[in-house]
């Protein structure tokens, strides 16, 4: 062996025993490596966690020797300390260590410098290794899981509100659909009824219509209906008595109710110029319309006939009509009432039937078409087409309130004595717009010919009214097609 590696090898051993091991500290090691012995401490000086034989228990060194952190002299090199005493991070020195590096040393003994600290390091790895490793801190999850149950919390609120949604979309949904279906039956139900009434009306064919070639006014928004009251009896086709066009402009909206005196002077297609109502009697509508259309321009598209007992019977099916009336009036309609015509379409007057001078009654069927036919009471027919107008003013007004049974009596007491040349489809389309008709449009009254538009003659010993024809028909643009 060389002289540097004897150096080394004695500075080695000289560093590594330079801890002096107590003779009982020794003989302490030896019997802990027999396995037959069993230590054994004098009863009270070995409490758990404390030191052997009470020299150094609750951190107290024997009194002298080690007192402020000294320590005998050569004994512990700088930082080392007896057994057990190593301050924290400081690697124990005790009697176990001596015993392994010295094991070391004789195992490594005659082996190069270089491979002797090679496999000392190792020995010390795999007591290193034998030391309880710390606990490994587990990672804190808690802002992760924080943000985890917030996100669970909002995915189960948004499926809530989702939830809720559906179910308050599904209980619009079934509101919605029984109010659909509720129209859809009392729909139904009407439909039923009106193609029932619509049944009962006298449906005639259009007869022989007679164009003159003058140009018409016309308007897709108005829709021209005459009705026509007639003092017809049994087959007897009789004379028109009164002549009402009923003008809807659903543009404006407007019901316009354009009276047209029986007496005016015309010319009727064929028949050459005579009064107003002998067209009816001559011809029946058609030639009526006909007349109509020649002398005023106006397009009349359909018509519905009305006999005087129908008149009475629709006053009576909307619960009569509320008309103010005079003194003379109410003489007038008495007297009609016992007339021998009254009596041949009425019978014998009731007490009731009877008015007592003027005032404001609600007259009954009879007494409104005594009211309506008046004609030597007040102004002759002018005044005459004014109580017509007011009787369908009357009638409309109080039709507008009916009730289903009601209207259905109404309906039927009136609408077989009547005649028209609407189809069935017509009718039906023009009921779905009669609740409109009665509430929402307004209801104008017009009479042809107008005020200052005419004067009175006599032509072939008859009573006419002659008429400014271009005065009226301008009237009769303004007010029906607002031009």
């Amino acid at each position: 062996m060389s002289g540097k590696n004897r150096e080394d090898k004695d500075s080695y051993a000289k560093d590594t025993l330079a801890f002096r091991v107590p003779l009982e500290a020794q003989q302490n090691n030896r019997n802990v490596n027999n396995p037959n012995y069993q230590r054994q401490y004098p009863q009270g000086q070995r409490p758990q966690g404390q030191y052997s034989q009470g020299q150094y228990s609750q951190g107290q060194y024997p009194q002298g020797q080690y007192s402020q952190g000294q320590y005998p002299q050569g004994q512990y090199s700088q930082g080392q300390y007896p057994q057990g005493q190593r301050s924290q991070g400081q690697r124990s020195q005790g009697p176990r260590s001596n015993q392994i590096n010295r094991q070391n040393t004789q195992q490594h003994s005659g082996q190069p410098r270089s491979n002797y600290r090679r496999n000392s390091g190792h020995q010390n790895s795999n007591v290193n290794s034998n030391r309880q490793k710390p606990p490994v801190q587990k990672r804190n999850n808690t802002t992760r899981n924080n943000q985890q149950v917030r996100a669970n919390n909002a995915q189960r609120q948004k499926a809530v509100k989702v939830k809720k949604t559906k179910r308050r979309g599904g209980c619009l949904t079934k509101i919605l659909m029984s109010i659909i279906g509720l129209f859809l039956i009392l729909f139904i139900l009407y439909s039923i009824i009106v193609m029932t009434l619509i049944n009962k009306v006298n449906i005639v064919d259009d007869g022989e219509r007679i164009s003159s070639g003058n140009s018409l006014m016309s308007s897709s928004n108005v829709r021209n209906i005459l009705l026509i009251g007639t003092d017809s009896r049994g087959e007897d086709r009789g004379r028109s008595d009164s002549m009402i066009l009923l003008s809807i402009n659903s543009a404006l909206p407007i019901l316009n109710m354009v009276s047209l005196m029986r007496d005016t002077y015309v010319q009727v297609p064929g028949y050459g110029g005579c009064k107003l109502n002998a067209a009816y009697s001559y011809g029946g509508p058609e030639l009526l319309m006909d007349t109509i259309e020649d002398n005023f321009y106006i397009e009349i598209d359909d018509y519905v006939t009305v006999n005087f007992i129908s008149f009475a019977n629709i006053v009576d099916a909307v619960g009569g009509v509320e008309i103010e009336v005079n003194d003379s009036e109410a003489d007038a309609i008495n007297a009609l009432l016992d007339s021998k015509e009254g009596v041949s379409m009425f019978g014998q007057p009731d007490e009731n039937d009877y008015l007592n001078g003027g005032g404001t009654y609600k007259l009954n069927g009879k007494q409104a078409l005594c009211y309506s036919r008046l004609r030597k009471v007040g102004n002759a027919d002018f005044e005459r087409t004014e109580r017509q107008r007011k009787v369908l003013s009357g009638i409309l007004k109080n039709a507008a309130t009916l009730n289903p049974l009601k209207l259905s009596s109404f309906a039927k007491e009136a609408l077989p004595s009547m005649t028209t040349n609407m189809s069935k489809g017509s009718m039906y389309l023009l009921s779905l717009r009669l609740p409109l008709l009665l509430v929402g449009y307004d209801i104008e009254q017009i009479r042809i010919p107008a005020e200052d538009t005419y004067w009175g003659s006599d032509i072939d010993g008859q009573s006419v009214l002659e008429i400014d024809y271009d005065a009226n028909i301008d009237i009769i643009k303004k007010e029906l097609y607002n031009e």
